[in-house]
């Protein structure tokens, strides 16, 4: 496929000069409290190590990640979750939390071993397609923070999210002003690096490739757009890219500034439907 394939110049262009700038400042203090008030509680349910992970393969046709090994973590259930009693024809908690652990694994490379995973279930009953879903959220550290939603039946990954990095010091202060002014500081030299480092083409035919070998998308790429940059609640900056595939599934990919490792990944659903 060449460059020039994977989106009209003109659409490209546009989308690239008016860059849009977001930036996502709090999620990571929610999610820390989340874990301290869980521990606090003791509301914990272990995950058996013994769990065979070739159980699940009959959920949408899952493959085992290359490489991956039953990781030694805890599952709790979060305080925020809608119940502790999933539907029966919904995955169990451990069955989720298993799922997110390959995920984790798979996306970022994270083994979860003696990590805990905060386990939140939802029913969206009401929906014009009732559906549920779990949420699993991890901190590695406390400022490097991961989050995976599943849907609750089939185990279909819809978003993994990660807040902070592996980098980062943990006494960063999100809530400090200082952070909001480096946000925004990061946020106007990430834009004007992003336009002199790259082409819109160069940009696309990278993110191409880093998709293919990662292997996070298994059919042909249709177009990649640009979508915007943004900032977390550590001041971390990414590129976010609507990526839609031959079968018209939408996913955005937010990479690090230099397009080479995942920050976020969001599958959108199905152009049409």
């Amino acid at each position: 496929m060449s460059r020039k394939s994977l989106l009209p110049r003109s659409l490209a262009k546009n989308g690239f000069k008016g860059i849009k700038v977001i930036t996502f400042i709090g999620v990571a203090s929610l999610m820390l409290t989340q874990v301290i008030v869980a521990s606090e509680l003791k509301t914990v349910t272990k995950v058996p190590t013994t769990y065979n992970v070739s159980e699940l393969s009959y959920l949408v046709d899952r493959q085992v990640p290359t490489g991956y090994v039953k990781a030694n973590y805890e599952a709790i259930y979060s305080p925020n979750t809608q119940s502790k009693t999933p539907s029966s024809k919904d995955l169990s908690l451990e069955e989720a939390a298993e799922i997110a652990a390959q995920e984790i694994f798979k996306f970022h490379g994270e083994k979860l071993d003696n990590q805990t995973l905060q386990m939140t279930y939802h029913q969206f009953p009401q929906a014009s397609r009732p559906f549920s879903m779990w949420q699993a959220s991890v901190a590695i550290t406390p400022s490097y923070l991961l989050s995976v939603d599943i849907d609750g039946s089939t185990g279909e990954l819809s978003w993994i999210r990660t807040t902070g990095g592996p980098t980062i010091d943990n006494e960063f202060d999100i809530d400090a002003p200082s952070t909001r002014k480096l946000s925004k500081e990061r946020l106007d030299t990430g834009a004007k690096q992003f336009a002199e480092q790259f082409t819109l083409d160069e940009s696309y035919a990278k993110v191409q490739d880093f998709i293919t070998k990662t292997g996070y998308i298994a059919e042909p790429i249709k177009s990649i757009t640009y979508q915007w940059i943004s900032a977390d609640a550590f001041a971390v900056i990414s590129h976010t890219f609507e990526v839609t595939t031959a079968s018209n599934k939408i996913h955005l990919f937010s990479l690090s500034e230099d397009l080479t490792q995942l920050k976020d990944y969001h599958l959108l659903g199905t152009y049409g439907n």
